[in-house]
């Protein structure tokens, strides 16, 4: 039986006849969707005319592949020609007749499209490589079907080939032919999200009128993520970037033309809430009628919406794992320790605490870490905890996730995500590994605390004087190493909520409503916490002086500061109890957790400003304080065993976690005093290397060595001829900047408090370009600057391409390039379907790219972090 030459779109089941993207369509057909009716010029009219009157035959494609490449180019050339110039005449009179019966206006332009038997199917989506022609008379409908006839013999179909197998089978084209819609507005659409696989995110970029110049690479779009429930349902709109329009590309009866948008328009959402969330309702019922994830290309005329491509996605797996993008962050915690605006070298210190102290132990006891999520992450300079990461530890080891919000502070997460619970053995080697860890805090922590003074004590200020530099980053590696050894915080944490996790359990149940009110009241008044001993010295210290009356009238009346009370009253009682308090609480100090922040001992004159206001009130008995809290407790105490009445099981289980709760909460509070003297021993050893620094020119200021981060530290030495002054002024500049920006203290969308997507940034600023994440890695190498195809020759392994847009001809660098940067773009566009597809790390979107990079210019790109890290220009 005769293979047909032309098909109604809605027949075109076969790939082989029909190409992948006009089976694609008739799939769609048939299951519904809304699809423009259309025919298809099949593979065996390819054949009958190009390989039979043509004589361009398959074997003569495949003998190119081998070819060298002048010879392979103008075979290939010649035989384009030769396709364009094929009469077809016979077959457009078939065709006519065939789109008539599609009882379209006489007015009507025809969109003509490729359907080769390689492209959008399963294992390759070919985007980008064929062309599309919109808006044509039926007078060139011939010319369009000879060109993408021709477009199987260009030179970046033969390499994309080859990129994927080593003999490729020669393809064969279809051509769909529909009518050219009129779009409203257009765009492309992924049923899962583009760059982490998220199948429960739908990612659309729209513009107004036609699509062709997003998925060219062209105009930024409006981008837009909406959140499904496993179902599909579109739940929210997750994120909402909206670009700057200028104007739209309309279909006439004369072709294509741009017109400019209004003013009004230019500035809004291309889509209604409406139309977008219908959208990703289509997208995802597509995907689970072609039973993978879908790329669509869609659009709205003023009456519905119109697929009018599904291709699959080939290169990002779906994933139901969690992103940095889904997690909730919240500033508490840390705004607690840390300065509004903490030091470079504090910062990243706290984030290795976390993932080698909390993180790795969570890891350790079998808890599931998506990959890439971290536990922090920064904004404008500030950072934030992921709660939702710590809600998922918590319900994974089999506790209360409603308590987080309680222990940690902050706000409750608006979206919990579901978490499933270890397995029973699983669980139980994870009990016995956190009471291991518990019992280690317990039998070593009071020697481990005791060492991290005696540390303090070997590190003091005058004793560090006289290191060499190499002496100082000795001490300072010994440290580091010091703490990886003997840290606890864990073991105390998972003891602390360990017993506030039974408590909550039980205690509703056993004293009433108002359980926390008293257990909070049991607490108090221990005298084993040694952070609040603090207050009870001072205020002996104050009493002291009220006995000293010049002591006394010296601080109140002449205000005297530290100076002046060692001149005059040097032996004084008073002097002697305020100096055993700086010795023992000097290492403490606001925001103390950051290494930058002063300690009291720095500024004790604070300390005297405290005692002087106590000096001018009435005096206040440190024992009648230490009395009434322990009145508090004892009534506390007394009230619970009358809640708990006879039952003396419950009251040995009540006495058995009140015990360790107080215990593990005297041991917490140790922890973070004895951490504080041996950060006190850290900052001592800083800031006498930063002089060491400063006398070989290299910094500026002893306190220039808090703006590097713990790893830079390690590295001044071994690149002394970076321009460390230069960095660190930048890193300052950043600082005072990000001061006075305010920021939330609880983040549920990370892009729309970071102020978008693509946020501008200035190299000069803090190092950094930003932009949109395309395709993830990163990569290390000199910046190559691609202006026009001239400059191809240009590019070499292991550069990092730089270029206003990611065209799809660029491909072929794809496999020579470690990276690709662009100015412009989305996650959507043909040239980022094909980076993905290639793999290669690439950031788009990164505004003045090429004006603010230079070529040869080394760069660090992280393509999953959307970042840039400048390098020193290339003749420094």
């Amino acid at each position: 039986m005769a293979r047909p030459l032309i098909l109604p779109l809605s027949h075109c089941s076969d790939a082989r006849l029909a190409g992948g993207k006009a089976a694609g369509l008739a799939r769609l057909l048939g299951a519904g969707f809304p699809v423009p009716p259309g025919i298809c010029l099949t593979t065996e009219a390819y054949r009958r005319y190009v390989e039979g009157q043509a004589l361009v035959e398959p074997g003569l494609w495949r003998s190119a592949l081998g070819l060298p490449e002048a010879e392979r180019l103008a075979l290939l050339a010649d035989s384009r020609r030769r396709i364009k110039e094929l009469n077809l005449a016979e077959l457009a009179g078939q065709w006519e007749a065939q789109l008539e019966s599609l009882h379209s206006p006489p007015d009507t332009t025809w969109a003509v499209r490729s359907s080769a038997t390689n492209e959008d199917l399963g294992a390759a989506s070919f985007a980008g490589l064929y062309r599309t022609h919109l808006g044509l008379a039926r007078d060139r409908i011939e010319a369009a079907v000879t060109d993408l006839w021709a477009s199987l013999w260009e030179d970046a179909v033969v390499r994309y080939l080859l990129q994927r197998s080593a003999a490729p089978a020669a393809p064969s084209m279809a051509v769909v032919v529909q009518p050219t819609m009129e779009a409203r507005v257009s765009g492309v659409c992924y049923s899962i999200h583009p760059v982490t696989g998220r199948s429960n995110r739908v990612a659309v970029n729209a513009v107004p009128g036609l699509a062709e110049p997003l998925v060219e690479g062209r105009v930024m779009p409006d981008q837009y993520v909406v959140e499904t429930s496993e179902t599909g349902r579109p739940v929210s709109i997750r994120t909402r970037t909206i670009a700057e329009k200028s104007e739209r590309l309309v279909v006439t009866r004369d072709g294509l033309r741009c017109d400019p948008l209004p003013d009004a328009a230019r500035h809004q959402s291309a889509l209604s809430d409406e139309e977008l969330l219908s959208l990703a309702h289509t997208a995802k019922d597509v995907e689970r009628a072609l039973g993978h994830p879908v790329d669509l290309e869609w659009l709205f005329d003023e009456r519905q919406l119109w697929v009018v491509q599904a291709r699959p996605i080939t290169a990002v797996r779906p994933s139901s794992d969690l992103t940095n993008e889904d997690c909730e962050w919240s500033r508490a915690n840390f705004k607690e320790t840390m300065p509004d605006v903490p030091s470079p070298l504090g910062l990243s210190f706290l984030e290795y605490f976390m993932e080698a102290y909390i993180v790795a132990k969570y890891r350790r006891l079998g808890c599931r870490i998506p990959q890439g999520v971290t536990a922090v992450r920064t904004l404008h300079g500030r950072p934030y905890l992921n709660v939702t990461l710590f809600h998922s530890f918590i319900g994974q080891l089999g506790g209360d996730t409603s308590l987080l919000t309680e222990q940690l502070g902050g706000e409750p997460l608006a979206r919990p995500p579901a978490v499933k619970r270890l397995a029973g053995v699983k669980l139980a080697r994870a009990a016995v590994l956190i009471f291991a860890e518990m019992r280690r805090v317990q039998k070593d922590g009071p020697r481990l605390f005791a060492e991290m003074e005696q540390l303090a004590s070997t590190y003091r200020q005058d004793r560090v004087k006289s290191y060499s530099l190499d002496e100082l980053a000795r001490h300072l590696d010994e440290l580091g190493r010091w703490l990886d050894r003997h840290e606890v915080t864990f073991g105390i944490a998972a003891a602390v909520g360990q017993c506030l996790q039974a408590f909550s359990s039980l205690l509703p149940r056993w004293l009433g409503d108002d359980w926390r009110m008293l257990l909070n009241d049991a607490l108090r008044g221990q005298g084993t916490v040694i952070s609040a001993q603090q207050i009870v010295r001072l205020a002996e210290a104050a009493n002291i002086a009220r006995h000293e009356k010049e002591i006394q009238h010296g601080l109140v009346q002449d205000n005297w500061d530290l100076a002046a009370l060692r001149r005059y009253a040097p032996s004084s009682t008073f002097t002697a109890a305020f100096d055993r308090y700086l010795e023992d609480y000097g290492h403490r100090g606001i925001a103390e957790s950051d290494i930058m922040s002063p300690r009291m001992s720095d500024h004790p004159d604070a300390i005297l400003d405290v005692i002087r206001t106590q000096l001018r009130g009435p005096a206040r008995n440190p024992e009648d304080m230490l009395d009434r809290q322990r009145r508090v407790r004892t009534s506390a105490l007394a009230t619970i065993r009358t809640r708990l009445g006879w039952r003396w099981d419950r009251r040995a289980v009540f006495s058995w976690w009140y015990r360790r709760l107080c215990r593990f909460f005297a041991l917490r509070e140790a922890n973070r005093h004895h951490l504080m003297h041996y950060s006190t021993a850290a900052r001592n050893l800083l800031l006498c290397f930063g002089e060491r620094l400063v006398e070989r020119r290299i910094f500026r200021s002893p306190e220039d060595i808090f703006f590097l981060t713990v790893n830079e530290r390690t590295a001044v030495l071994s690149e002394s001829g970076r321009n460390w002054a230069a960095l660190i002024q930048r890193r300052r500049v950043d600082r005072e900047r990000w001061l006075a920006i305010q920021v939330p203290d609880t983040i549920r969308e990370w892009e729309e408090a970071a102020g978008g997507s693509a946020p501008a940034a200035d190299p000069d600023r803090d190092g950094l370009l930003r932009g949109i994440p395309i395709s993830s890695g990163i990569v290390t190498g000199p910046v190559r600057l691609l202006r026009s195809p001239e400059d191809w020759s240009r590019i070499g392994r292991g550069d990092i391409i730089v270029a206003p847009v990611i065209d799809p001809g660029m491909a072929p660098l794809f496999a020579v390039a470690a990276g690709l940067i662009a100015e412009l773009g989305g996650t959507l566009s043909h040239g980022a379907i094909i980076a993905r597809e290639y793999g290669l790390p690439t950031v788009a979107n990164v505004p003045g790219a090429m004006a603010r990079l230079q070529d040869g210019q080394r760069a660090i790109l992280d393509a999953g972090a959307g970042t840039i890290r400048v390098g020193e220009p290339p003749d420094s």
